[in-house]
């Protein structure tokens, strides 16, 4: 079939531009507006949520919840962990501890004294500045004052590091500084650490000095020094009712007369 002669006349006659303008003069400029309306959340939604937000807030609040007890100077206090581990507190002494964390890690914060005599079980660690005392179950004495420190045990076995190292205790024996560093040493009784739990003062070739702050620390007192301190003490006595009795004890075997402020 031949096709050179067939002609085909366009409808209309106006140029491209005319034509776009007359079939899409109809069609709006501006696209309608297509209102969403949002599905309402259920009441399950808002449990779910609420559910995995205290879930993720417990954790927060038992890691970071903290409870201190404190001996106020003149007196002793006794705590009871919550798993059922005994803290003695000394006069003028402080433990913190995260009660709500405590069975995902046993850990005190101790600044004082303190004797402690602790169930067996996960790792139990007494931190006191720069020093750590572990242990899995057993008695023991830590006294961390200013810049002495040291830690005798009872019974059972304890760590007791700091940056230097660590030294392991077992009873009748304690860790002390020595020369920048921790050391362990034999003792011959090791319950004397733990004399001030009956009022009772024990001290052996102590600076006179801090027989004094001790005496300070057990009644609650201030004891003007008018005279050298530079002796050593040693005596043991129990606490009395009057602590000018203590001070004239103590006093005594230097020609020296302490007085209360």
């Amino acid at each position: 079939m031949e096709t050179d002669h067939i002609k085909i006349t366009p409808e209309w006659s106006q140029c491209k531009e005319e034509v776009w303008d007359h079939v899409f003069a109809k069609l709006e400029d501006d696209p309608r507006a297509i209102n969403i309306t949002p599905r309402k959340k259920t009441v399950w939604f808002y449990a779910v949520a609420s559910i995995a937000a205290v879930a993720l807030l417990i954790p927060f609040i038992a890691f970071f919840y903290t409870k201190s007890e404190v001996a106020e100077r003149g007196s002793h206090l006794a705590v009871i962990l919550p798993d059922r581990s005994k803290v003695n507190l000394n006069a003028d002494s402080k433990i913190s501890y995260k009660p709500l964390w405590w069975f995902v890690a046993r850990d005190v914060k101790l600044t004082g004294e303190a004797y402690f005599e602790v169930e067996k079980g996960s790792t139990f660690n007494v931190r006191s500045g720069e020093y750590t005392v572990s242990v899995l179950g057993t008695s023991f004495n830590v006294f961390s004052r200013a810049d002495k420190f040291n830690v005798t045990c009872l019974t059972g076995k304890v760590n007791v590091s700091d940056k230097s190292g660590g030294v392991i205790l077992t009873p009748n024996m304690q860790a002390l500084r020595s020369d920048g560093k921790l050391i362990a040493d034999i003792i011959e009784d090791a319950n004397e650490s733990v004399n001030w739990k009956q009022g009772k003062f024990v001290f052996v070739s102590v600076p006179l000095q801090e027989v004094i702050q001790e005496i300070e620390r057990q009644y609650d007192i201030e004891v003007i020094r008018n005279s050298t301190m530079d002796y050593s003490y040693s005596g043991n006595f129990t606490k009395t009712n009057d602590p000018n009795d203590v001070l004239k004890i103590v006093g005594s075997p230097f020609g020296i007369e302490f007085k209360i402020k």
